[in-house]
């Protein structure tokens, strides 16, 4: 199939753009509504500002099992620049959505939602004692727009 077509799809039924918007529909209802498991998830909470979405893949998929195909959109989710997870839409070929997955759930994403919170901490700790904020980019590898924004926001 040419690529060409699912990009048309894609801009006739803004796919990606309902994609990126319904993740923070669900992501935040998630947080709000299952607020135990979001904590157990991410030990804690996340700063919505440090999180971001990047374009991940577009594709068709027909089942031998259904009567119709689907359009899959998938995008990445970061925690300061740290990939946790993924979230998809399934549209049918109309744009109405099917369903969506929202997952969070490799064994990886524990180990960098760890490292990422503990380099939040020295940054907090860092930022209270005055040190220079291209010194705790150095010393925890934080990009400095989030050590800056860690800085005007939470300090």
């Amino acid at each position: 199939m040419n690529k060409d077509i699912l990009l048309e799809w894609d801009s006739k039924h803004s796919a990606m753009k309902r994609t990126k918007e319904h993740y923070w529909k669900t992501y935040r209802k998630w947080r709000d509504e299952n607020k135990g498991d979001y904590h157990d998830t991410f030990k804690g909470k996340l700063y919505d500002e440090f999180i971001s979405l990047e374009e991940r893949a577009i594709y068709l998929k027909y089942s031998f099992n259904t009567t119709e195909a689907v359009v899959f959109c998938s995008i990445n989710i970061f925690y300061i620049e740290e990939h946790i997870g993924t979230y998809d839409i399934e549209f049918f070929l109309n744009g109405e959505i099917a369903d969506d997955y929202l997952d969070f759930g490799s064994v990886l994403f524990k180990d960098r939602i760890i490292k990422v919170k503990h380099n939040l901490k020295t940054a907090r700790s860092a930022l209270k004692l005055g040190l220079e904020l291209s010194d705790i980019l150095k010393i925890t590898e934080i990009p400095l727009k989030y050590i800056e924004l860690l800085k005007e926001k939470y300090s």
